[in-house]
């Protein structure tokens, strides 16, 4: 198995951006460990202190619903860029579309098993299906069935998004006769949590086709791989999207902070907008990332560390929840019980920085992140030929048979 791509022939760019969305995904995903507790809208506690609204307002303006499209957009990235490395190597595409169809499939393998052993919250799981959806049915699509496919799953991922303005009565520390007080209690919890996920598969590759679509056009127009011919529009899409982004989001941050009491069908609304004007967000950010590439790039200790991490996210995401889940779920110490936000994010970045330091080691190391190898391995096995990592930059090139060129 050859080894991955070196080092230079990488993009800043999405090393950079993954290496800060993975700080954002923890902080998203915090909550998700709180429990004896009612939830409001944005699925903040309904009792809560100065100190957890300060961090809901900051985490409901610029992280939920934000950091998970982003995300979500580089995966889609990835995709599409290891395709086209594939391309001018001479691959042919049944050869690369096997590759890929294994590694996503690999991919939902790994989040199965997260899901099931520490997180239900897991997006793995959801991320190879989508993998497989698009490879399958997207990866090579034209332009304009990106752009009709994408706008016609905005419906999807609004209805999805309104869910986040729905209140809920109270914790989730049993289902069924299960009881998430044990782990093993937890752990038949998290199996109906997954079955959940298989049943509604479609529709969650649906939700998350919007931001994978805005994923492949990126690709394609190289505003990532080559920021520097694209400034205007970089520009353009990181000032006007952060306005809409924060914008869009007071409605729900401002009933999630119990400023306002709306009907239900009004928070479902304010959900559904949070989650659209996301997608500006989070486009904006991606383009802020790239922008600051091209203009000045980032170079030092912060942003040597952010690129170690955005290298290896795939293990630096699974030890997030190695460390947070035992430390906040009924199951281990319990931390997430009963306490507020602003104690789960505290863990939440604490956390972070720890998987930062780990990056940091491995990088000086010279070696990828033992999930990222692993997910390698299985993919490739014994075989030599392979494409791209999932960062790597590539040149633009020619449009393929049945994919529009940049």
């Amino acid at each position: 198995m050859s080894s991955p791509l070196p080092t230079a022939e990488r993009s800043l760019a999405p090393d950079l951006a993954r290496g800060l969305a993975l700080l954002g995904i923890a902080l998203a995903n915090a909550p998700v460990h709180l429990s004896g507790l009612a939830l409001g809208p944005g699925g903040r506690p309904v009792e809560a202190g100065p100190a957890d609204r300060a961090v809901d307002a900051v985490i409901g303006l610029f992280v939920d619903n934000r950091a998970f499209p982003m995300f979500t957009a580089l995966f889609a990235f990835g995709l599409a860029v290891m395709a086209r490395r594939a391309w001018t190597r001479g691959a042919p595409w049944p050869q690369t579309r096997g590759v890929l169809l294994r590694r996503c499939s690999w991919l939902a393998v790994f989040g199965l098993v997260h899901a099931l052993l520490l997180f239900d919250g897991d997006i793995l799981l959801t991320y190879g299906l989508l993998g497989l959806a698009v490879v399958a049915l997207w990866l090579r699509a034209s332009l304009r069935a990106l752009l009709w496919w994408g706008g016609a799953s905005l419906l999807v991922f609004a209805a999805f998004s309104a869910l986040d303005g729905t209140s809920v009565a109270g914790g989730d520390d049993a289902l069924f006769g299960l009881s998430a007080q044990t782990y093993l209690g937890g752990l038949g919890m998290r199996a109906v949590s997954v079955g959940g996920l298989v049943v509604m598969a479609p529709l969650l590759v649906l939700y998350l086709l919007p931001p994978a679509v805005l994923g492949l056009l990126a690709e394609r127009r190289g505003v990532l791989t080559h920021p520097g011919q694209h400034l205007p529009l970089l520009r353009r899409v990181a000032v006007v999207g952060f306005a809409v982004s924060v914008a869009g989001a007071l409605p729900l941050v401002a009933a999630s902070l119990q400023v306002v009491s709306w009907p239900g069908w009004a928070d479902a609304l304010a959900g559904a907008l949070h989650g659209l004007t996301g997608l500006a967000g989070a486009m904006a950010f991606l383009a802020g990332v790239a922008w600051i590439v091209a203009v000045r790039r980032p170079s030092g200790v912060l942003a040597g560390a952010l690129v170690a991490v955005g290298r290896r996210s795939l293990t630096c995401y699974l030890l997030q929840s190695l460390v947070m889940a035992p430390l906040l779920a009924p199951w281990g110490l319990g931390l997430g019980a009963g306490t507020g936000t602003a104690v789960v994010s505290a863990v939440a970045v604490a956390t972070y920085l720890l998987t930062v330091v780990v990056a940091v080691a491995l990088e000086r190391a010279g070696r990828p992140g033992p999930a990222e190898a692993l997910l390698r391995r299985l993919t490739y096995g014994p075989r030599r030929e392979r494409v791209a990592d999932t960062g790597a930059a590539v040149r633009p090139v020619g449009q393929d048979a049945g994919t529009t060129g940049s």
